[in-house]
């Protein structure tokens, strides 16, 4: 035997219904067509039956649910109030760190690429690709100033772009 499935409904008169029930005024109904309609109408019916229930199971939540002491709730709220404070407090600090390591990064590879080429570790391959950046400048017609400061500008934005990435959702 199958149940029949739940679909669109059947009756226009079954929001009335459900209204009236959850507002809790479906016994005190004056409209006794409402509520013989209700009783004549199948789909009404077990909307009727389905609304009761629900709304007997929420009062019985609502009467049952442990409200906590006003302590406890200002408790929660002073613990959260100072991790958020915490967190607020932390952020330019991350910032700053980021940028910092960014630009560490960047003296180090410098610090390290005019070392190589002073012990002239980097052999005929550093000096080929010298000269390869040395032409690049000079044909691209002085454009090496621009160029190194668009590159330490990605430098800058980089942590800030990791850090806007990274920090919480919840904060906005």
């Amino acid at each position: 035997m199958s149940r029949p499935t739940i679909g669109p409904s059947v009756c226009p008169r079954e929001q009335e219904i459900v209204d009236l029930v959850v507002s809790g005024c479906w016994a005190d109904d004056g409209d006794s067509v409402l509520q013989a309609h209700a009783a004549q109408c199948d789909a009404c019916a077990e909307t009727l039956e389905l609304a009761s229930l629900l709304r007997d199971d929420w009062k019985l939540l609502c009467h049952e649910a442990p409200v906590p002491s006003a302590g406890a709730v200002w408790w929660r709220a002073t613990i959260r109030a100072r991790a958020e404070a915490v967190r607020t407090a932390g952020q330019p600090i991350t910032l700053v760190q980021g940028i910092a390591a960014a630009t560490a990064v960047g003296l180090f590879a410098g610090l390290a690429g005019s070392w190589w080429r002073s012990i002239g570790a980097g052999g005929a391959w550093f000096e080929r690709a010298g000269d390869l950046v040395s032409r690049s400048a000079a044909i691209q017609g002085g454009l090496g100033l621009p160029l190194l400061l668009a590159l330490a500008a990605c430098l800058v934005i980089g942590p800030l772009a990791v850090y806007l990435a990274t920090a919480d959702e919840s904060e906005s």
